[in-house]
């Protein structure tokens, strides 16, 4: 298999649809959305690394089930919008507003998911952190007879 980029092609490639351009003007709209759409990634990388991250501390925190099974949700929705632009080849550069959208979608379901397990650690910890009930009155001797 061989596969390689259209921008090694511009003139049979590109410059079949887009041909108000010149090879110069294909290459740095290619190499622009290219760059911008990597910082939007890398970003959605970011984000995804700090909820797999929480999840650990949450988990070694005790969270229960319940909450890091809404933290797993979260991080399969913010992976797949994440994954769809890295997975695909071109499909970013004839679509960026969608892949802007994706990938925003992926960075704030994961701060969600942060959140959500921030917010479950905190009450954990002030749940834990509660005033011990006063202890019980010693009873009083019983009485020599």
């Amino acid at each position: 298999h061989w596969q390689t980029s259209p921008k090694h092609y511009i003139k049979e490639t590109c410059l079949t649809c887009h041909s108000a351009w010149s090879e110069k003007q294909a290459k740095y709209v290619i190499e622009s959305l290219h760059n911008r759409i990597q910082g939007k990634t890398r970003k959605a990388e970011f984000w995804l690394t700090r909820l797999v991250d929480k999840f650990e501390e949450a988990k070694n925190a005790g969270v229960g089930e319940d909450v890091l099974n809404q933290a797993r949700d979260r991080h399969t929705v913010a992976h797949m919008h994440w994954e769809w632009w890295t997975a695909s080849n071109g499909h970013a550069f004839h679509n960026p507003e969608a892949t802007t959208r994706s990938l925003a979608k992926s960075v704030t379901v994961s701060q969600e998911g942060i959140k959500l397990l921030d917010d479950a650690m905190a009450a954990k910890r002030k749940a834990g952190a509660a005033p011990a009930a006063a202890p019980a009155a010693a009873a009083a001797p019983a009485e020599k007879k």
